[in-house]
């Protein structure tokens, strides 16, 4: 229901300045926007999710780019042990 509405450009400027005004106030916000409660909390957390996900990729396509990386995997006893033999990369 709730989860499959697309939020447009205008719903989010306005989303972002009354978070600015509200803090996290998330029913005061589904009121002065019209939606339920827990559509404002889950967009919420879904771009907060979307920013943390993105800071890892760059952190890790920045490591990426630093290092070589070389796994190998052990096997002991049916549980795979993962070893990250990371050797820094001559310019």
């Amino acid at each position: 229901m709730y989860q499959n509405h697309r939020w447009t450009e205008a719903e989010n400027k306005e989303f972002s300045k009354l978070l600015k005004r509200y803090q996290k106030d998330f029913t005061l916000i589904a009121e002065k926007m019209d939606k339920s409660y827990s559509q404002v909390r889950s967009h919420y957390y879904n771009i907060q999710k979307k920013e943390r996900d993105l800071k890892t990729s760059l952190n890790l396509a920045e490591f990426k780019k630093n290092y070589d990386i070389d796994q190998s995997i052990q096997r002991q006893s049916d549980q795979p042990i993962y070893q990250f033999i990371v050797f820094e990369r001559v310019q």
